[in-house]
């Protein structure tokens, strides 16, 4: 690999970000190893890399799920089923004892 083709293909910016194929990383890897001015553009590419977007901000919901431990949610998931199962239970006895 020669700087002419380092210029001409952005090769020192695609190691950056990571866009070379296996090949060419092999060469320019190669390459760097006899190479200070390749390896000062290396420096200068990441230095005026451009920052990666921030990850999407989760829903409120999911980040407290996120957050719990997995017999934390289970014991949640246990108390609703109880909330849910319990009150009609409840209710049915109390509902047939005013028809009487």
């Amino acid at each position: 690999m020669d700087h002419r083709y380092i210029d001409e293909n952005l090769v020192a910016q695609r190691y950056v970000d990571n866009a070379l194929t296996p090949d060419e990383r092999t060469e320019f890897e190669a390459h760097l190893v006899d190479c200070q001015e390749c390896t000062d553009r290396l420096l200068l590419a990441g230095m005026f890399r451009k920052p990666s977007a921030p990850p999407p901000r989760l829903p409120l919901r999911a980040r407290f799920v996120a957050r719990l431990k997995p017999w934390q949610l289970l014991v949640i998931f246990a108390i609703a089923a109880l909330i849910l199962l319990g009150i009609p239970a409840l209710l049915i006895p109390l509902w047939q004892l005013r028809r009487r």
